[in-house]
């Protein structure tokens, strides 16, 4: 890596190891930036294309594109003008993602026990897997687990 960070009263400057000055950003607010970078002159033989979008794109575009962020933090980066560029179509939804919320799905806790089976065989916990594509050495394609509630002992056979 042949570049260096400067900070000297709340301005950020990244050189290279060349000395030139590549990025200047100042201190928003604890270790947040806004930064500004110098472009590099594009070499003349090099064919250059653009992208050019119509309307801006949506508010569950922005969601997907900044990684699953939620829209509270999308809408402060817009209303502050934090991110050179993000252009929103203010009058779309948006909408619950199906990904954010799979991802946020969780199972509550089982309760407190109130009977403890003490006797052998009287609870067993038992758990089939398969079929698995690839056969065991011995030509099995599940595997079978099962635990003693008293003993906690576990059995398995594939």
């Amino acid at each position: 890596m042949g570049q260096k960070f400067l900070e000297e009263n709340g301005k950020l400057t990244l050189v290279t190891k060349e000395g030139q000055s590549i990025a200047r950003g100042i201190r928003l607010s604890n270790r947040l930036y806004q930064m500004t970078f110098m472009l590099a002159p594009a070499p003349l033989l090099n064919n250059i294309s653009f992208n050019m979008l119509t309307t801006a794109p949506s508010w569950e575009i922005w969601h997907k594109h900044f990684g699953h962020v939620g829209y509270s933090g999308l809408q402060k980066l817009f209303e502050k003008y934090l991110v050179d560029g993000l252009h929103v179509n203010l009058n779309t939804d948006k909408p619950d993602c199906i990904a954010c919320t799979e991802a946020k799905l969780s199972k509550s806790p089982y309760g407190l026990i109130i009977k403890k089976f003490t006797k052998p065989g009287e609870l067993t916990h038992v758990d089939l897997w398969g079929p698995y594509d690839i056969q065991s050495i011995h030509g099995n394609s599940h595997f079978l687990l099962m635990i003693d509630d008293a003993l906690q002992l576990s059995w398995s056979i594939s």
